[in-house]
């Protein structure tokens, strides 16, 4: 493992191919977050019931539990632009259908929910060649730059998308916000139809597994062996179960206790919003000052106190700040431990390792929307979200088992 000083990674953005890339990752998040709001609203004004509610998260994250692992396999194995392009349409078509039903006043809790679900497959889909793809195309000490600008062009989006959805949704409806969705995706296939070749094409690096059985049986062996690539999943699986939990509830939360609208339920999300894209923009930063174990175990602690601030104050304003804060966190913890993955796998198995660790955030996400709003529903939903608190800070606990490993290799061809 060779340490090497991180760049502030901003060189990237001159580059004509990244801007292309990252503005249309920004249009895509955008779009994701607006989509979201309005699904959650939407059932919120349909049904009280927190298990309901709650099923708007996991319905999306249903489909990258179940498919994830068989994707991160084709995903190596056939290339990474056809599958990104046909995740494009695969969310066009239900999302066209849901548009037509809910425009017509048709909608109910379980179109809704069945919609979700065949968006989420889209999801999963792009996701499982999306960040194969950054790592292909952009190696070694460039990596930590283009995830984290990456993720800076989604959650960009999480600063003004939940506000102008909570008002187009307030407005219009989730079916004004399903017909924007169509933007988003026509900007994401003129961005990955014009990636050249020798990027997108399926892995050739000898030893790779001949068939998706030995590839998954491989890749499972590594993984076993791998505890500075396992340690970092289970990691990140103790902290996206209780966040998980507080998007799940955060409509009902805005609803019947804050007691307020679309907006007002927008602006928590643009708080939140706000405390990702400020961690991005100062990630780098803290990186030269600070060992990437070390980071990520105070950001654990900052969130599993701001969620428990959020349970226990129904205020708009102390809510939002707890949010920002709960936020910056997050994001800090989540990327360490995106890069601790990335960085510690082989080449020819990023694909099926990055979809392992999708399943591992996928179902613990399901897991805690689930657990947390049965929680909800027997008791209230400032308990439930209080119980998040306490899980995500008894994620500290792994912190000696599983400490991520600092610094980036300059090539992962043979960490096997």
């Amino acid at each position: 493992m060779i340490r090497s000083r991180p760049r502030s990674g901003y060189e990237l953005l001159r580059q004509r191919q990244f801007q292309q890339l990252w503005f249309a990752n920004l249009i895509s998040g955008f779009g994701l977050v607006m989509l979201m709001l309005a699904s959650g609203w939407a059932m919120v004004t349909m049904t009280s019931s927190p298990l309901l509610v709650a099923s708007v998260q996991m319905a999306v994250s249903v489909p990258a539990f179940v498919l994830g692992i068989p994707l991160g396999i084709m995903t190596d194995r056939f290339g990474h632009r056809r599958l990104l392009l046909f995740a494009q349409f695969a969310m066009l078509i239900p999302e066209c259908g849901l548009a037509l039903i809910a425009w017509q006043g048709l909608l109910t809790p379980w179109l809704l929910l069945a919609a979700l679900v065949v968006i989420g497959v889209g999801l999963v889909i792009h996701g499982a060649a999306w960040k194969p793809l950054l790592c292909a195309m952009y190696p070694g000490e460039q990596l930590v730059a283009a995830i984290s600008l990456n993720s800076l062009g989604t959650k960009s989006g999480k600063v003004v998308a939940p506000a102008l959805g909570g008002y187009l949704t307030g407005v219009a409806g989730i079916a004004l916000i399903l017909a924007l969705r169509v933007i988003a995706h026509l900007t994401v296939i003129r961005a990955v139809w014009q990636v050249p070749s020798h990027f997108h094409s399926e892995s050739e690096e000898p030893g790779f597994a001949a068939t998706p059985r030995n590839a998954f049986a491989e890749g499972w062996r590594f993984l076993r062996r791998s505890p500075e690539v396992y340690g970092p999943m289970i990691r990140c699986a103790m902290l996206m179960a209780p966040f998980a939990g507080l998007l799940a509830l955060l409509p009902l939360d805005a609803k019947e206790n804050i007691q307020t609208d679309a907006l007002g339920y927008g602006g928590l999300l643009t708080a939140l919003g706000i405390g990702t894209v400020a961690s991005m923009s100062l990630m780098p930063r803290l990186r030269r000052h600070l060992p990437m174990n070390s980071m990520a175990t105070m950001a654990l602690a900052v969130f599993g106190l701001a969620l428990l601030g959020v349970s226990r104050w129904d205020s708009m304003f102390l809510d939002a700040f707890f949010l920002l804060v709960l936020g910056f966190a997050w994001n800090i913890v989540s990327i360490s431990h995106q890069v601790a993955v990335q960085t510690a796998t082989p080449d020819a198995m990023r694909g099926l390792m990055t979809a392992f660790h999708e399943v591992s955030q996928q179902g613990s996400m399901i897991a805690g929307s689930f657990v947390f709003a049965v929680v909800a529903e027997h008791t209230v939903v400032s308990t439930g979200i209080l119980v998040a608190g306490f899980v995500a800070l008894g994620g500290l606990l792994l912190v000696r088992r599983y400490p991520l490993l600092d610094g980036i290799p300059e090539t992962n061809g043979d960490n096997r």
